[in-house]
């Protein structure tokens, strides 16, 4: 009898200390859920932060690319008035009519063809080589305007 009773408590207290033991590792199996969840929303947080960043990046980028496009247009345009002054020009050189002006007014228009030949390049410019390029036409322009109204 004795035997059974301390049987009987052993058995007890083993059942008591693995209950007691599963309800230790329920709470600290709990405790790394919370704890894995709250990451996760700290994650979903960053995540969407920086997809606002990038949606704001995209903004400005298309904003750059746009005022490029522009930016080409306005120095097409500008470009092609300079173009037809002078033209007009060259046609008065060629007007004087003596064997000079007519032969400078031919190669003042192959000048001009050849700076024209520059702005075909004007769409593969990019915003980091832009003011390079628009330098470099200008130049062009200037020097051929300067040289035709020296002649004249």
């Amino acid at each position: 009898m004795i035997r059974t009773a301390l049987f009987t408590a052993l058995v007890s207290a083993s059942l008591f200390s693995a209950a007691c033991k599963k309800k230790d590792d329920t709470e600290a199996a709990r405790d790394k859920v919370a704890k894995a969840q709250e990451e996760v929303r700290d994650e979903q947080k960053d995540v969407a932060k920086e997809m606002k960043d990038v949606k704001e990046e995209n903004k400005d980028v298309a904003a750059a690319k746009q005022d490029l496009a522009q930016a080409r247009i306005d120095f097409q345009k500008a470009v092609d008035e300079r173009v037809a002054k002078l033209n007009a020009k060259i046609d008065q050189l060629e007007a004087k009519g003596d064997e000079k002006s007519k032969e400078l007014a031919a190669k003042y228009r192959a000048r001009r063809d050849e700076a024209k030949m520059k702005l075909n390049d004007l769409g593969n410019r990019t915003e980091a080589n832009w003011n390079e390029f628009k330098s470099d036409v200008s130049t062009s322009w200037d020097q051929l305007e300067k040289d035709v109204d020296a002649a004249l």
